[in-house]
């Protein structure tokens, strides 16, 4: 009887002499084949054929433009910006085969999205029209901080025809589109966008400290009665605070927002965004900011995406709130007037019993011509009931006839 073995060994050796076997054949084959070809002279490598001008010819001078932008005041208080203008504008004229196109610039505008950035926007059309062979600007982070923008931009102007490069001056990266620099490319932008958001967070940080601390100096650019001196302080402006006061007496008088608004148009009043059409939210906007009786209460809104910079209503975070923040134009007892009239006309209903001035005795206001704006009392009022009628719009109750409010 035979003696017994493992079947599964010997197929395994046989398997594994089969497959050495074959590759020292295909080694064996390629060996031969390459001899056989050196023996014959070998494969001749037939170069491309280089385009030769003519001697008289001058190659066409490469159109070239830059792309300057800063972010921050500080930046520009440093000079960063005019630098970047001037050494790209130098570069382009000094070098003999270069014709400078423009150099496009956002001053003081973020990076994270182009929606704002105008030199941009002009000089990605200028591409797409075929004025432009190359684009040269400092860095990633100055071309973009949106790490899709940054792609999308650059895919966009390597797929013209002809194809505009970018150059990257501080990473020394010339883009041309053929793939080589795509990783380096996609990498450097991931951490442009990284940075823009640390820093982006680290401001937001800074900003809620001030406001924890009550030293927080929130936006007056489109606030009516208000401006900031070239100190930073809040500064009453008082062409502009009488029609903040007009709006709350006609209020305070049973004027809607929406009528209020219709009278400041037809009076010629510009609105704080200068538009000669005042709207009722506009109105009504005015009528509730605590900011008109001396109080500030900040972040009512906040930025929750970095990339977009849109404002949304703050519904998750911390608001903080600061009583007599700075001088008012309307005093605390008619603004808080004020808000309770709202809040009835917007239910529809009080909480509180309404209160007559002098039972019987009317009161009205001049509309229009020279006497517009004072109030017409009925001369049968007291003296009393007089007081009682200004201290509900906030003024001292001493009247001596009429008196414009």
């Amino acid at each position: 009887m035979a003696k017994p073995f493992d079947p599964k060994e010997v197929e395994r050796l046989r398997r594994t002499s089969v497959k050495a076997e074959r590759k020292r054949q295909k080694r064996r084959q390629m060996q031969q084949e390459i001899a056989r070809n050196q023996a014959g002279n070998g494969v001749i490598i037939i170069p491309p054929q280089k385009q030769t001008l003519a001697p008289t010819a001058k190659p066409p001078a490469l159109r070239v433009a830059a792309y300057c932008r800063v972010s921050t005041q500080e930046e520009q208080q440093l000079g960063s910006f005019d630098m970047q203008v001037h050494h790209f504008t130098k570069r382009i004229q000094n070098h003999p085969d270069w014709e400078l196109v423009e150099i496009y610039q956002d001053e003081g505008i973020s990076a994270t999205t182009v929606t704002k950035r105008l030199g941009f926007q002009k000089m990605m059309a200028d591409a797409q029209a075929g004025k432009i062979d190359r684009i040269l600007t400092k860095s990633i982070s100055r071309f973009g901080r949106n790490i899709v923008d940054i792609l999308h931009n650059l895919r966009m102007l390597s797929a013209l025809e002809p194809p505009v490069s970018v150059e990257f001056e501080t990473e020394g990266i010339v883009y041309t589109g053929d793939g080589r620099n795509d990783l380096l490319i996609a990498l450097l932008s991931a951490l442009a966008e990284m940075e823009s958001q640390q820093k982006s967070e680290a401001v937001k940080a800074g900003i809620r400290w001030r406001m924890a601390e009550g030293i927080y100096k929130f936006s007056v650019h489109h606030m009516l009665g208000f401006y900031r001196d070239h100190f930073g302080r809040l500064v009453i402006e008082p062409a502009e605070a009488r029609v903040v006061k007009y709006i709350y007496q006609s209020c305070l008088e049973g004027a809607s927002p929406a009528g209020i608004a219709a009278a400041l148009s037809e009076q010629g009043v510009r609105s704080p965004m200068g538009r000669t059409r005042w709207s009722p939210d506009t109105v009504r906007s005015i009528l509730k900011n605590e900011k008109y009786c001396g109080d500030a209460l900040m972040q009512k809104t906040y930025t929750k995406d970095f990339r977009t910079h849109r404002s949304v209503k703050n519904t998750d975070l911390n608001m903080y709130f600061k009583e007599n923040h700075h001088a008012a134009i309307i005093p605390k007892k008619v603004w808080l007037e004020v808000q309770r009239l709202l809040s009835v006309r917007h239910t529809g209903k009080s909480n509180a019993p309404r209160r007559s001035l002098a039972g019987h005795f009317t009161v009205s206001r001049v509309k229009s011509g020279i006497f517009q704006g004072y109030f017409i009392l009925d001369a049968r009022w007291p003296a009393a009931a007089r007081g009682e009628f200004m201290k509900t719009l906030g003024y001292p109750s001493q009247m001596d006839g009429e008196r414009k409010v």
